[in-house]
């Protein structure tokens, strides 16, 4: 604990040192910045996505679940397009931000392998953590979608609104997918 603290205080800017602010957002031009840093995230989070699919698909047994996976992973591949063309349309180039939030949730997922043998709670897993990334998902291109249109930049509304109607039917196919499993063994409850 002392030697926490020890450290922390080395972390401590001194008196003397200067410290460079990072700028703060304000006005049409500050919520175009913040619709850019969120952008730069999503980014990261469509990429490590994609990523991430094919090692889901592997470990889940539910067809439904393997479907789903699928075909939200081809939804994917477009969203970043979409992104993509969003940095253009504001002029910048594609780079993303690391997002911490998501990477949690993935990291859930595959404590949830570890955790349980091939079979519906594994999949029942997977489908409660994938519903998280959704949620997060859909929240923040729904935000994103009303910036754009806040600066009365129609076009990347729709090019976020797109990727905000793919990231709901996600989001229902999943709960769909967990409305149906069941254990038929009268003991378990």
């Amino acid at each position: 604990m002392e030697n926490a603290k020890k450290n922390s205080e080395n972390l401590a800017p001194q008196e003397h040192e200067i410290r460079a602010g990072k700028p703060k957002y304000d006005g049409p031009e500050g919520l175009r910045d913040l619709l850019l840093h969120e952008l730069k995230s999503m980014y990261y989070v469509e990429k490590l996505l994609v990523k991430s699919f094919p090692k889901m698909i592997k470990h889940a047994c539910n067809y439904e679940l393997i479907e789903a996976i699928t075909l939200h992973s081809a939804d994917t591949k477009k969203q970043i397009i979409r992104i993509e063309d969003t940095f253009s349309a504001l002029e910048h180039r594609p780079i993303f931000d690391r997002n911490k939030a998501v990477e949690c949730l993935l990291d859930e997922i595959d404590e949830i392998v570890e955790l349980t043998k091939f079979g519906i709670v594994r999949d029942a897993g997977i489908i409660l953590a994938l519903h998280k990334i959704e949620h997060y998902e859909v929240a923040t291109y729904t935000i994103l979608s009303t910036y754009a249109e806040n600066l009365k930049n129609y076009s990347i509304q729709a090019l976020m609104e797109a990727s905000l109607n793919e990231e709901k039917v996600a989001q229902m196919r999943l709960a769909k997918i967990a409305q149906t499993i069941q254990f038929y063994d009268a003991q378990m409850l």
